[in-house]
């Protein structure tokens, strides 16, 4: 019996931890121009990967809202501002 989780069993949770394994050792600069690249292939690889999933869950959602007899308006989902980034959107004056 293998450990290795394959690409079509690997949940978004462990898509996730990985892709934030991936970053931080691209950012410690310890590691060659080469095995940077490779990770950063296997990060766009698995960003796609959570990104679809996301929008499976999404439709999946907005499957149930509809089966549930009632109206429900539809709205895109957004989300905050990524860590790091600042908002534009500051009224305290």
């Amino acid at each position: 019996m293998t450990t290795r989780v394959s690409r079509r069993e690997r949940s978004f949770e462990e898509a996730m931890e990985r892709l934030e394994a991936i970053v931080s050792e691209i950012e410690s600069d310890e590691l060659g121009l080469e095995k940077q690249f490779e990770l950063f292939k296997e990060g766009m690889a698995l960003a796609r990967f959570c990104d679809a999933k996301l929008k499976e869950v999404g439709k999946s959602v907005e499957l149930v809202l509809k089966e549930s007899g009632e109206e429900w308006k539809t709205v895109p989902f957004e989300t905050g501002p990524i860590a790091g980034e600042e908002s534009n959107d500051d009224d305290r004056g």
